[in-house]
C-alpha cells in the first residue's frame, strides 16, 4: 500500500528555475525505495520537501491520503522519521541517549523516559544487534556503528516511514552492504516504508524494490527490474548483479 504520494509536485528554491516539476510518485509499505543520481540534481531537496523542511513550490504531498499541510508537526513526527547527512550536534551522548531521542514525540516537554520508552529503545537495539553499543559514547563508534544507532533512533520513533539521506556516504564497501541489507530487513520485518538517497548504484540495484533516478530536471521511477531493463544509466550493472526478489 502507498503510504506517501505526491501530486504534480514541483520543488526547488526558485519558481523560475525549479529542480523538479510535476512529480507523481508513491512510497510503499514494506518496501525499500532508493533515490539515486548525480550530485546537484536535487535529491536532498526532494527529501527535505517530503519531511516539511522545505515547502514545495507547487503541488501536493499526501501521507496515507492526507495532505501533509493538514498534519501538525507533532503528529507528523510520529508518522515519519528522518536521518539526514548533517553531523549530530553533540557526539558526547551515549548510543542509548541518542536512540532515546527518537521517543521525543511521546515523552512530552521534559523528555522524561517512562518504562515503556526504555523498553522500546532496548528492543530496537536488540533488533539491530547493537545492545553492546548502548553505553558507549557516540564519538567513540565507527561510522558504520553510528549509522546503525541513527537508524535505531528512527525506529524508536515508531514511524510508518523512514527517510535517509546518503546514510552510507562515508562507509567502506562492506559497511555499505551491511547497512543496505539492514534497511531492507527493516522494511520487510517491520512493514515500514523506507526511502534512501545514495550514490552507491551497486547497493541500490542489489537491495531496492523500487528505484528513482534523478537527472536533468526529471525523476524516472519504477521497479528495480524495470529500471535496469529500461535505463541506460544502469546498463553497466546488468551483467554483474543478481536482483534480489
Amino acid at each position: 500500500m502507498s503510504i506517501l504520494s505526491t501530486k504534480s509536485l514541483t520543488i526547488g528554491y526558485s519558481e523560475k528555475n525549479p529542480l523538479l516539476k510535476n512529480v507523481n510518485v508513491n512510497i510503499y509499505d514494506g518496501k525499500l525505495t532508493v533515490l539515486t543520481g548525480q550530485n546537484g540534481m536535487g535529491k536532498s531537496t526532494l527529501i527535505k520537501t517530503f519531511v516539511k523542511i522545505i515547502k514545495p513550490l507547487s503541488g501536493e504531498i499526501f501521507f496515507d491520503k492526507k495532505n501533509i499541510k493538514e498534519i501538525s508537526q507533532k503528529e507528523f513526527s510520529k508518522l515519519l522519521a528522518v536521518v539526514l547527512t548533517d553531523k549530530f550536534s553533540s557526539e558526547n551522548f551515549s548510543a542509548f541517549e541518542i536512540i532515546s531521542f527518537g521517543r521525543s514525540p511521546y515523552t512530552g516537554f521534559f523528555g522524561r523516559l517512562l518504562d515503556e520508552d526504555v523498553a522500546v529503545v532496548k528492543n530496537v537495539a536488540e533488533d539491530l544487534k547493537i545492545e553492546s553499543l548502548l553505553d558507549k559514547k557516540f564519538y567513540a563508534l565507527s561510522d558504520g556503528q553510528k549509522q546503525k544507532v541513527l537508524i535505531a533512533k528512527a525506529l524508536a520513533q515508531e514511524a510508518k516511514i523512514i527517510i535517509l539521506d546518503e546514510p552510507t556516504a562515508f562507509l567502506d564497501f562492506n559497511a555499505k552492504d551491511e547497512i543496505f541489507g539492514l534497511l531492507k530487513k527493516v522494511a520487510i520485518n517491520k512493514n515500514i516504508a523506507v526511502l534512501v538517497s545514495t550514490h552507491d548504484i551497486f547497493s541500490a540495484v542489489k537491495y531496492a524494490d523500487y528505484l528513482w533516478l534523478m537527472s536533468d530536471n526529471s525523476l524516472k521511477t519504477g521497479s528495480t527490474k524495470e529500471m535496469i531493463e529500461s535505463e541506460k544509466y544502469f546498463f553497466p550493472l546488468k551483467n554483474h548483479l543478481t536482483l534480489q526478489s
